[in-house]
């Protein structure tokens, strides 16, 4: 794995674990929270994909 992967996914479940907290936080269920963050990681690691050359 490339150093440049490696960033690129921890962004990515950093990203993911902070929408899916706040989420939780915010009173939505276990599952939607996860869903969120699912969400947000997927978003992340394809914007950056494009972002980091």
């Amino acid at each position: 794995m490339s150093v440049r992967a490696a960033v690129i996914l921890l962004f990515g479940v950093v990203g993911a674990c902070a929408a899916g907290g706040l989420s939780a936080m915010a009173g939505a269920s276990w599952a939607q929270a996860v869903l969120t963050g699912a969400g947000a990681f997927l978003t992340l690691v394809a914007f950056l994909n494009t972002v980091i050359g």
